[in-house]
């Protein structure tokens, strides 16, 4: 197959393969200029309210808050932190108490046994809204996040109020979102097990990612980004679905949220999961990939649909 670019002046000539080329360079160079304004904001920005603790599931989790009002649990994606939610919680602070916990082995939760799954996770939250007792929280998850909050409202119907699943849908590691993989991580790097080699290359090929990785989670420990990948890469590189079944167990309000250039998941993907939710709303966000709520230009917009769906969803004053 051949692909042409014209311009007034030449006509030029790519092979499918050099356009995918020049193309994961410009996403790679993307994605490091998203990654170096996380790293900014959490280098520049105090702390939102006194790093706090709660035992929960077996695990010590970290968490911070924002704000007075219902509660509203955002749960980030995978790689991230609590500090990821700085933007959104701002604004969100106004009107909801918003309670932002690091997920297991990421940033300053501890993960003792060292393995990942998003059912694990999902439970880890469940046990986090009760040792916080909270009562109908409004949850949201991105990426990672989204995955876990799927899986949460499924396994507990009654827990949450409402939820928002943003840049993920119900099916994980599908062609497309293993060529999201590539874009992020580099070429090569194999589903399933990562090896000490595969982790000498990823260093080599994306020094950036590491380089964060090494910042963001259990900075004490110069190493750990190695432990962490080489727990959540089987996690994130495994195929893995909510059933049909699972899917419309969750009755209770659900905005999905993408970017129509999501390099992860297709719009098709989120379409089928908004058509098997029984109360599901989804908004695509023009010229967006993945990473929505860090695009430079694309934050008004997502913070103005969050919070719509959110206001919506608390009870009406009498």
């Amino acid at each position: 197959m051949m692909l042409f670019l014209f311009n007034l002046n030449n006509m030029v000539f790519y092979t499918e393969s050099d356009w995918r080329g020049v193309m994961n360079h410009i996403f790679k160079l993307a994605f490091i200029f998203i990654i170096n304004i996380i790293f900014l904001i959490n280098a520049s920005a105090t702390t939102m309210d006194k790093d706090k603790f709660v035992e929960a599931n077996g695990i010590k989790i970290h968490y911070v808050e924002e704000g007075e009002g219902p509660p509203l649990l955002l749960i980030h994606g995978g790689g991230l932190t609590a500090k990821s939610w700085q933007g959104l919680a701002k604004e969100a602070s106004r009107y909801f108490r918003v309670i932002m916990p690091d997920s297991r082995g990421h940033g300053l939760t501890n993960n003792p046994q060292g393995t990942f799954s998003y059912d694990l996770m999902a439970e880890d939250m469940a046990a986090f809204v009760k040792a916080l007792k909270l009562e109908k929280p409004l949850v949201m998850g991105y990426s990672d996040g989204g995955m876990v909050v799927l899986k949460l409202t499924s396994r507990y119907p009654d827990l949450a109020r409402a939820a928002i699943v943003g840049g993920a849908t119900h099916r994980f590691a599908t062609a497309h979102y293993m060529q999201g993989m590539e874009i992020f991580y580099g070429k090569g790097m194999p589903q399933g097990q990562l090896t000490d080699r595969d982790l000498d290359k990823m260093a080599s090929d994306a020094p950036g990612m590491v380089k964060f990785y090494q910042n963001m989670h259990h900075p004490e420990q110069k190493d750990y980004w190695r432990t962490f990948l080489k727990g959540v890469w089987p996690m994130w590189t495994t195929p893995t679905s909510l059933t049909e079944e699972e899917v419309k167990k969750i009755h209770i309000p659900v905005l999905l949220l993408a970017g129509d250039r999501d390099e992860f998941f297709t719009v098709e993907e989120v379409t089928e999961l908004y058509r098997l939710l029984p109360q599901a709303e989804m908004t695509l966000i023009p010229g967006s990939g993945h990473a929505i709520f860090q695009t430079p230009g694309k934050t008004p917009l997502f913070y103005a649909v969050v919070l719509e769906f959110l206001q919506r969803q608390l009870p009406k004053a009498s």
